[in-house]
């Protein structure tokens, strides 16, 4: 069994890749979140779980911890997690570990999303951390497969504490709000927004989106909107938008 959770389609692809290459189930984490649908634990059958999500400022999104805090486990499942990064996850799996005591921890390279703050990745990059995470998969589910233990492959990058425990703290406390997002009269009503958040935070009210108090910043609705009518304040007006299909067709 693999669940994820995904804004933007780099970790459900992700997890996605690595269930076709060990045969596994995969289940959205999205869809236990206000009670969509009931949490079923793993049966006694399964003897290996993985959790794969997004790294969001160096640390795991709130709702990834709240789905494995309810998670029930045999003692001798083997348990792994794999996370998705622009660049490097900070000190992400060791914070993590005090909920998830996993075996293994891989991370996984993919594209930049996170346009408040940076602007898209160019193509050749995005093609290149794409191609390099098939390779990376290929790794990794053989590890699986062999339940190999004790496999700590998580780049860290600079400053890793500081990142996970000290800007992470300050991104959600001062960064992360529903306020600032903007809907201009381009808005066709099509949904897509609502649809791609990954925790229900959106609705439509007289055909446009409205935003609630449960925003994780990960950008999905403005990814997703087909006529570029979301923005987040100023800071994304000028920026690119992602679809991760641009770089997995072949």
């Amino acid at each position: 069994m693999i669940y994820y959770f995904s804004g933007n389609g780099n970790s459900r692809w992700v997890a996605e890749q690595i269930a076709a290459a060990t045969n596994d189930a995969v289940e959205n984490i999205s869809d236990y979140i206000n009670n969509k649908k009931e949490l079923r634990c793993p049966s006694p059958e399964d003897k290996r779980v993985g959790i794969v999500f997004p790294i969001h400022s160096w640390y795991a999104p709130q709702p990834v911890i709240d789905f494995v805090d309810k998670l029930q486990l045999n003692a001798d499942t083997y348990r792994y997690m794999v996370c998705t990064c622009g660049d490097d996850a900070g000190k992400a799996a060791f914070r993590f570990r005090r909920h998830f005591k996993f075996d293994a921890a891989w991370s996984v390279r993919m594209p930049n999303t996170y346009i408040p703050m940076f602007d898209l990745d160019s193509d050749t990059v995005a093609r290149i951390k794409v191609q390099e995470a098939r390779e990376k998969i290929k790794e990794i589910a053989e590890d699986v497969n062999a339940c190999k233990k004790k496999v700590r492959d998580v780049f860290e990058g600079a400053f890793p504490y500081t990142k996970t425990y000290v800007v992470n703290y300050l991104f959600y406390k001062f960064t992360v709000t529903s306020k600032g997002f903007t809907v201009n009269d381009s808005c066709i009503s099509c949904g897509n927004c609502r649809d791609a958040c990954p925790v229900n935070n959106i609705h439509l009210v007289d055909g446009r989106p409205t935003w609630a108090d449960n925003c994780i910043h990960c950008m999905a609705c403005i990814h997703t909107c087909p006529q570029r009518s979301i923005d987040f304040k100023t800071a994304t007006k000028k920026r690119g938008r992602y679809l991760l299909k641009r770089y997995i067709q072949r």
